[in-house]
């Protein structure tokens, strides 16, 4: 393979989109489609995102490089992609399109890159330490066949919460307001802010970015935002989101969270098996999340709802200085 003929140039939605998505599909367990890769895109072109793909000599595209903004809460983080197709590694074309990488991140002025890689690619590990990136966490993954679902094991359980004072409901029964996106957004930010082996700073820095990127996404549906609110104070006390992806033929627990001041009644088991029970609706026969590893509660409760581990993810940074 000759690596000379190969050209970086920035990508073009309508030309190289689909062919990303394609090699984003080799590595993400979610998948990705040309279309749901433009929505992302779009919303994140104020935050200077930028992609650069490789190009061959036939004009297939083997390999591409991404950057751009992930978070507002931690100063000038930047979350990076670089995925090279099976046939082109260990020719020098991850090296370049790292070298162009690390140049746009210079130039944008990032303190720390953040990266994922498959907790099952030695080789990708390598290829990120040797540049500098460390380990940060590791995303546990999980799976749980929905034909195994017996609802009525946590009736007791969610009965035994309502006699307390809960309520169980959702986004679309409570109209899914702006009221109650902010009620949302608030239960999220603690919840995962607090979260153990969490580091303490919030996925989102305001309402408008979280109703950006989440309520306003294609995969959001407000039946599918399970909550519990304590009837007696209004208080949210409890959620858990699930959805179906473009594409996928599972569905996606994304968040399960509970305020810090009512955990351990037994209210994450409860919004998580509405969430299951709210999946058998959704034609799939399968569901999938994931836990950061320290969070041991988390993943004790999802198997104890039936959750087997899967592959999952290494959350890696490098520090620019």
């Amino acid at each position: 393979m000759n690596l000379e003929s190969i050209k970086l140039i920035p990508a073009e939605p309508d030309r190289h989109f689909a062919a990303i998505a394609e090699l984003m599909n080799t590595q993400e367990t979610e998948p990705n489609s040309a279309a749901t890769l433009r929505e992302w895109y779009d919303k994140h072109l104020e935050d200077g995102i930028w992609f650069s793909v490789a190009i061959s000599e036939d004009g297939e595209v083997p390999g591409f490089s991404g950057i751009y903004l992930a978070s507002l809460t931690r100063e000038r983080y930047y979350h990076t992609y670089l995925i090279v197709e099976e046939t082109w590694r260990k020719h020098g074309l991850g090296s370049k399109l790292y070298e162009d990488l690390f140049s746009k991140a210079v130039s944008l002025g990032a303190k720390t890159l953040g990266a994922r890689v498959r907790d099952t690619s030695e080789a990708g590990l390598r290829f990120a330490e040797q540049r500098g990136f460390s380990v940060m966490k590791h995303s546990i993954e999980m799976q749980f066949d929905l034909k195994s679902w017996d609802a009525r094991r946590y009736e007791p359980i969610i009965g035994e919460l309502q006699e307390q004072g809960f309520q169980f409901t959702n986004m679309a029964e409570l109209g899914d307001t702006t009221e109650a996106r902010r009620k949302l957004f608030k239960l999220n930010n603690e919840a995962a802010a607090t979260d153990p082996g969490s580091n303490g700073i919030p996925p989102w820095a305001s309402f408008e970015e979280f109703n950006r990127d989440v309520c306003e996404s294609t995969w959001y549906h407000p039946d599918c935002q399970i909550l519990a609110i304590e009837s007696k104070t209004g208080e949210w006390a409890a959620m858990s989101a699930i959805t179906v992806f473009e594409g996928a033929d599972h569905a996606y627990n994304l968040f399960t969270g509970t305020d810090v001041r009512y955990r351990g009644r037994k209210l994450a088991q409860a919004v998580k098996s509405l969430a299951l029970k709210k999946a058998l609706n959704l034609g799939v026969e399968a569901v999938r999340t994931s836990h950061n590893s320290e969070n041991a509660a988390m993943i004790a409760i999802d198997t104890k709802l039936g959750y087997i581990r899967t592959p999952g993810i290494l959350v890696m940074e490098k520090e620019l200085g």
